[in-house]
């Protein structure tokens, strides 16, 4: 990623974490831990204070960092539902067209890996189509732009979401199967 695109600053990977958050911000140790809605990290201590030590522990070490958490559902879909929102509302709030662009020209290449893997068009076009909208969405001045209210029901929508989420399904699934030989 370019030094313009979201940084992933920490992901806390454990069996005993319940709230599985992903942090990203465009830059280390600033923002937010997102998913939706604003509430204190202290909130989460709180919700975990007779929990687990280790997951305290990592709660400890975010507060270094960040103030407050944005939750999203806990469905396995939790990562892909983060990073989404997050990376739409850095575009919006940067207006950054030269990362839009950048995007644009890894998702058709993406586009391109997953014909040449042998999946069908209708099986992800609807996907790709879907986030593309959102990533235009988010740049002002066109009769599709939204604010950033609109942004947070469409990450609620769970049918808009669930959208997202099988666009960076494929994503990954395509770059798992070009790169599976290493």
């Amino acid at each position: 990623m370019g030094s313009t695109a979201m940084e992933l600053v920490r992901i806390l990977p454990s069996a005993e974490d319940e709230v599985n958050v992903a942090c990203f911000h465009p830059s280390v140790g600033g923002g937010l831990v997102y998913g939706t809605k604003h509430e204190p990290l202290s909130s989460l201590a709180a919700e975990y204070q007779s929990g687990s030590t280790i997951l305290l522990e990592k709660i400890k070490v975010l507060g270094e960092q960040y103030a407050a958490i944005r939750r999203t559902r806990g469905d396995g879909n939790c990562f892909f539902r983060s990073f989404m929102f997050s990376y739409l509302e850095h575009i919006l709030e940067s207006q950054d067209v030269s990362e839009v662009d950048r995007i644009k020209a890894n998702v058709e290449q993406c586009r391109k890996t997953l014909q040449t893997l042998g999946y069908a068009d209708f099986t992800f076009e609807d996907f790709f189509s879907l986030f593309l909208e959102q990533l235009d969405s988010v740049l002002q001045g066109n009769e599709e732009s939204i604010s950033h209210d609109e942004l947070i029901l469409w990450n609620r929508d769970q049918s808009v979401s669930d959208y997202v989420v099988m666009f960076f399904r494929f994503v990954t699934s395509g770059e798992i199967r070009k790169h599976k030989h290493r």
